[in-house]
């Protein structure tokens, strides 16, 4: 299986897909365990923003659809809140789970193809 990427610089990973919101979900633990014992205030709001930005990857990515029709639709939505986002966390939040959805996707439609002459009797 070929390797994953975990956003905001974890480490890739041979998980599987369903693995990335639990690993996040950790990283996102090790950073508020991080942030109780700095006492230095722009560190803390640094960490707490990454950590944020990761607790809402890992439930968006866990909530992606598990069907093609779905995964479309959250695609096309991604699209238009990456157009209409305004600060910059938001368009990297955004673009990342645009860009995990769409493997997603093809993952799904890689294991989800149908046979080439069904799919020319289709169209």
């Amino acid at each position: 299986m070929a390797s994953i990427y975990m956003p905001h610089g974890l480490p890739p990973s041979k998980d599987v897909p369903h693995a990335i919101p639990r690993r996040a979900r950790a990283e996102v633990n090790r950073l508020v365990d991080q942030i109780q014992r700095t006492e230095e205030v722009t560190l803390r709001q640094n960490l707490a923003a990454r950590a944020l930005e990761l607790a809402q990857e890992a439930e968006a990515i866990a909530s992606f659809p598990n069907d093609v029709e779905g995964l479309c639709v959250r695609i096309a939505q991604y699209r238009h809140m990456l157009a209409g986002a305004g600060s910059e966390p938001k368009q990297r939040v955004v673009a990342q789970l645009l860009r995990d959805a769409e493997g997603k996707l093809q993952r799904i439609s890689a294991t989800h193809s149908l046979p080439r002459q069904h799919r020319l009797a289709v169209a």
